[in-house]
Parts: C-alpha cells; sequence; structure tokens
C-alpha cells in the first residue's frame, strides 16, 4: 500500500477503545450485532439473514486456512449486517466521504488544484506536497467517533496516499493532480470503496485472525488475500457505476452514491 510513503503510522487505531470482541462461548454474544438482524432487506427478496456466529465461523474457517472461500465469508459478513441495504443505511461516513472525495478530484480536474485548495481554506503556501495532502484527510473525513468513521477516515488515507505516491512520480510536483483523468478518477474511489469495505469487515471479524493463527505472516497473508478479492470485486462493479461521470456537486449525487454503496455490497450478498 501506499500509506507508508507519506504517513510514519496509522493515523488512529482502526478499532475504537469501546470494541469488545464477541466470545464464542458467550451466550450475551451479539449485543452489539444482533444474532437476528430486525431490518429485512425489502429491496432484495431473495435475501437470507445470517446470524454474526456465521459471519464468525466463516471468516475463523478462512483464517485458520481449513477454508479458503473468501465468497462466503463476505456473504456471511453482509448477511449478519443486515443485507446490502442496511449496510448502505449504516455507511454514512463512507458515503460522505465518498462525496467529499469526489468533489475534491472534481476541483482538481476543473479548475486546478491551487483554486480547489483555497477553496477549502487549506494554506499550501511554502509546504510540501505532502503536508498539503495530509491536510485532505480532515477534509474529507474528520469524524472519528465510531468504528464505521473510523473506516472511512482510513480510507481517505489510503487514498491520499496514492494521490502522493502520483505526485512523487511526478517529481513533486502536486499540480500533476489537474490532470487526473476519467480512468484515474474511477480508480481512487475504487480505492476507496474497496478500503472501507475492507475496514469495516476486520473490524469486526480480526479477531478471528489473533484468536485461530498464531503465525503473523500467514494472518497478514490471508488479510491481503481478502482484500485483493474485495478489490476485484469493487473494481468490477465500479466500472459498470461510472462514479468517474458524476457531478459531485449536484443535488442528486447523495442518491447516485446510496445506489453505488448498495451495488457495491449487493455483489457480495449475491455469492452463491
Amino acid at each position: 500500500m501506499g500509506t507508508s510513503s507519506i504517513y510514519d503510522g496509522p493515523v488512529k487505531s482502526l478499532l475504537p477503545g469501546d470494541y469488545n470482541d464477541f466470545d464464542d462461548n458467550n451466550p450475551e454474544d451479539g449485543q452489539e450485532h444482533p444474532d437476528t438482524p430486525e431490518d429485512l432487506d425489502e429491496e432484495n427478496p431473495q435475501w437470507i439473514p445470517c446470524r454474526w456466529k456465521d459471519a464468525k465461523d466463516a471468516m475463523t474457517r478462512y483464517a485458520k486456512g481449513s477454508s479458503s472461500d473468501k465468497g462466503n465469508v463476505m456473504s456471511r459478513y453482509v448477511g449478519a449486517s443486515g443485507g446490502s441495504s442496511q449496510l448502505t443505511k449504516s455507511s454514512i461516513s463512507g458515503k460522505n466521504a465518498t462525496i467529499n472525495l469526489g468533489r475534491v478530484i472534481q476541483g482538481f480536474r476543473e479548475i486546478g488544484v491551487e483554486k480547489t485548495l483555497r477553496s477549502l481554506q487549506i494554506d499550501y503556501v511554502g509546504k510540501s506536497a505532502k503536508e498539503v495532502l495530509s491536510e485532505l484527510v480532515n477534509v474529507i473525513s474528520s469524524s472519528t467517533n465510531t468504528k464505521e468513521d473510523i473506516a472511512a477516515r482510513g480510507a481517505v488515507v489510503e487514498v491520499i496516499s496514492e494521490l502522493y505516491d502520483i505526485v512523487v512520480e511526478n517529481g513533486g510536483d502536486i499540480e500533476v493532480l489537474h490532470r487526473i483523468d476519467e480512468e484515474l478518477f474511477r480508480k481512487v474511489i475504487e480505492i476507496f470503496v474497496s478500503e472501507y469495505i475492507f475496514i469495516r469487515v476486520m473490524s469486526d471479524l480480526q479477531s478471528r485472525f489473533e484468536k485461530h493463527v498464531d503465525n503473523p505472516k500467514e494472518s497478514v497473508k490471508k488479510e491481503k488475500e481478502l482484500k485483493d478479492y474485495i478489490k476485484v470485486k469493487v473494481e468490477l462493479r465500479m466500472r459498470e457505476m461510472k462514479p468517474e461521470s458524476r457531478d459531485y456537486n449536484s443535488s442528486s449525487v447523495e442518491k447516485e452514491i446510496d445506489n453505488l454503496y448498495k451495488a457495491c455490497f449487493r455483489v457480495f450478498e449475491e455469492y452463491l
């Protein structure tokens, strides 16, 4: 990932202080995530709800290596979370950050980097590209109160790191971001959404690795495989949704991004 090139360490732990793991043997398990989702996905009548125990069991098998079925892990996760519609509703910070990110990139493309930064009240005079881009993290995603907030912020850090890598590859000239084409625009949104989904999954289910895998290298390998799986699925869906063609300042963009998230979650939900 590009994160290490611009940040010496994570902005904040992906897990908030009040995160408690779910105990497989605890009958009270599921207080944060009910075992039986109350809100059925009425927009997708074929959706079958899962218990959080099912999602945890699927991730445990994957972490231990007794199953390589990444699609089953994701399908159970989405099902246990209430389905694609419910997950979309809960992705408040993710969707807001996507819109903010789209507006920043759209600004770079249409009015230039300097004018966009000025409109965002970012002081760029005398600052390095690294310093300026780091300030964009707070502009795009400012809240870190919940796990969902932290997932959005973590995804923003990943995207900003990718943009920084582009700047470095072009001699450190931040004005290169004015020349972002549609393909790269779509890639930026893809990176954000796939990273956001991955962080949300891991914030709920990473303990499966901590409990059942003793080899840190194996854990990293398995997590990367899952992350790559999510990335590929999101990439395929983004080609259909064309986020680079949206007007991120329009009155309809919230509905459009809502549909984009729902489509991405549904691709995992419909796994057979």
